[in-house]
């Protein structure tokens, strides 16, 4: 049986304290941002209190940290928010903050893996995202593995001082592609 944690390629793990000096890091890097609805820079605490939050994984937050089989080391974070029970629906969310990791594999794989965990652990029927129209990489990413585009949000984001399309993308209990490699 597949661990409900692991991809081929990464594992999901609880967040640590000693993942704070990697997220400050990278939750104030522009480039990995860029494509975030973040728009402050973040403090130590900040990145302390939202570890210490996100450490307390539930069904109502899901929320891991990504790092990679072959190593153990920390790349990026996911997560299935914001759930409704009687829907059975979920938010994801994720961030490769560690570039190196980019456009290798990583991010596809962890799609699977938390859409594997959202349908076979946490019983959902639907997990939905938003995504910046022109973010091309990440939605190349999330039709491969099964979303589809469900609408477009017409200037709902403003960021670099002009406003942007967020697409709305969804998957369906048993649209996830590739779930069983």
């Amino acid at each position: 049986m597949q661990s409900p944690y692991e991809g081929r390629l990464i594992r999901l793990r609880a967040r640590e304290r000693e993942d704070e000096a990697l997220l400050y890091q990278w939750f104030n890097d522009p480039e990995v941002t860029e494509f975030l609805s973040m728009r402050y820079p973040l403090s130590h605490a900040q990145e302390r209190a939202f570890i210490e939050s996100a450490s307390e994984i539930s069904y109502g937050k899901a929320s891991f940290a990504v790092e990679t089989l072959a190593d153990s080391r920390l790349i990026g974070g996911v997560g299935l928010e914001r759930t409704s029970p009687e829907n059975r629906s979920a938010v994801l969310g994720i961030a490769l903050g560690d570039k190196t990791y980019w456009d290798s594999g990583y991010g596809t794989d962890t799609m699977r893996a938390i859409c594997r965990f959202g349908f076979e652990m946490m019983n959902l029927h639907r997990i939905e995202l938003e995504v910046f129209e022109e973010n091309r990489r990440a939605i190349a990413v999330y039709e491969r593995v099964g979303f589809a585009v469900e609408g477009c949000r017409r200037d709902a984001q403003f960021k670099f001082g002009r406003y942007t399309n967020s697409l709305v993308m969804g998957l369906l209990e048993g649209e996830l592609i590739g779930h069983k490699e």
